[in-house]
C-alpha cells in the first residue's frame, strides 16, 4: 500500500470512504509524488495536449457524447466540485450549485443527463449517493442512496441504451456492484463476494461490465455479463489495476496500474491479453477515459500540478 504523508484532501477522502471506497488510495498516490518529467511522446511522434492548466488535483475526466465538452472533478482547498470545460473556446463552468462534495460524473449516452456521486452531510460522516441532473446542472434527482442506514453509492456508469446505471454500493455492508434503472427503480445486485468490487464500466455493446476487485488479493480487473453472470478475471499483475474504461469500439480497455512501480495508463484487449503501457512516464498518470475518436484522456502531474491531457494511444 502507498503511504501518504501529506495532503488534507487524501485524509478527508480516507475518512469518507472508510466503508470500502478505493478512491482515497489513488488520491493519496497522486498527492505524495511530484516528479518533473519531459513531455510524453505518444506513438507517431504526437505529443499529448494539455487541456487544463491550473494544476489543481482532478479526477475522472470524461467527454460528452458529441465530443464538445469535458466533464471532470476538481479539488480546490476543502471543496470537491464538478466542472464542464468546452476546449474549443476554453470556457469553463461549475456543473451545479451544490455546496457539498460532488465527483466522478459521467454523461448519459444521449448527452442529456449526467450521473454523479454526491457526498451529502450526515450526523457522523459523509453519506454518498448517486444522483443525476440535466446537462446544464439542473433538475437533480437521486438514483441510488441510503436505504435505512448509512451507505456509499459511487462511480456511476450508464448502459449504452441509457436505461440503466451501474455503480458500487455498501448498502449490504460489503462494497458490491449494483445496477438500477436511470430513474432509480428496479435495483439489482450483480456481485456477492467478501472482497471489494468497485468502479464498474459498461461495454459499448451493453453485454459486459468490467470492474476492479480485490478478490484475488490486490486490485485486479474482472469482467462479467451485464446480469452478473460468468465473471472472468482479466488482469494478473504484481501491482494494482483499477478504473477500467472501454474504448468506443469496445476493442480495448484502458485502466490505471502501478505494476511497474508507478501509476501509468495501460490498455488491454477485452479478454485481458496484450497489455500495453500507454504513458511510460515518471509522472503520475491516472483516471483514463476515451474521446469519441479513440484518443486517451487522463490526469497527470507531468507539468506543474495535476491537469487533464489527451493523446493518441500507442
Amino acid at each position: 500500500m502507498l503511504r501518504c504523508t501529506s495532503g488534507e484532501i487524501a485524509t478527508k477522502n480516507t475518512k469518507r470512504h472508510k466503508k470500502g471506497g478505493l478512491l482515497a488510495l489513488y488520491l493519496c498516490a497522486s498527492l505524495c509524488f511530484s516528479w518533473p518529467s519531459p513531455p510524453l511522446v505518444f506513438g507517431q511522434g504526437s505529443e499529448p495536449i494539455r487541456l487544463t492548466t491550473d494544476g489543481l488535483l482532478k479526477q475522472r475526466p470524461v467527454w460528452s457524447p458529441d465530443g464538445k465538452s469535458l466533464l471532470f472533478t476538481r479539488h480546490q482547498g476543502a471543496t470537491i466540485f464538478l466542472y464542464v470545460l468546452t476546449p474549443e473556446n476554453k470556457i469553463e463552468r461549475r456543473l451545479t450549485a451544490n455546496t457539498y462534495p460532488e465527483f466522478d460524473a459521467v454523461f448519459s449516452p444521449d448527452g442529456k443527463r449526467i450521473a454523479f456521486s454526491y457526498d451529502k452531510a450526515s450526523p457522523n460522516q459523509g453519506d454518498i449517493d448517486v444522483n443525476s441532473c440535466l446537462a446544464d446542472g439542473t433538475e437533480i434527482k437521486i438514483v441510488a442512496g441510503t436505504e435505512g442506514k448509512l451507505s456509499h453509492e459511487e462511480w456511476p456508469s450508464w448502459s449504452p441504451d441509457g436505461e440503466w446505471i451501474a455503480y458500487s454500493s455498501t448498502k449490504d455492508d460489503n462494497q458490491e456492484i449494483y445496477i438500477s434503472k436511470s430513474d432509480g427503480s428496479e435495483k439489482k445486485r450483480l456481485t456477492s463476494d467478501p472482497a471489494i468490487d468497485a468502479h464498474p464500466a459498461w461495454s459499448p455493446d451493453g453485454k459486459k461490465i468490467a470492474f476492479s476487485t480485490s478478490r484475488w488479493g490486490d486490485l485486479e480487473l474482472a469482467v462479467m455479463n451485464a446480469d452478473g453472470s460468468e465473471l472472468v478475471r482479466l488482469t494478473k499483475s504484481p501491482g494494482m489495476d483499477d478504473y477500467p474504461c472501454w474504448s468506443p469500439a469496445g476493442k480495448r480497455l484502458a485502466f490505471t496500474s502501478n505494476r511497474d512501480g508507478n501509476l501509468e495508463i495501460y490498455t488491454i484487449d477485452p479478454d485481458g491479453q496484450n497489455p500495453r503501457n500507454e504513458t511510460s512516464n515518471p509522472a503520475i498518470d491516472n483516471f483514463a477515459s476515451w474521446t469519441k475518436d479513440g484518443r486517451l484522456t487522463f490526469v497527470s502531474n507531468r507539468e506543474d500540478g495535476f491537469d487533464v491531457y489527451v493523446a493518441k494511444p500507442r
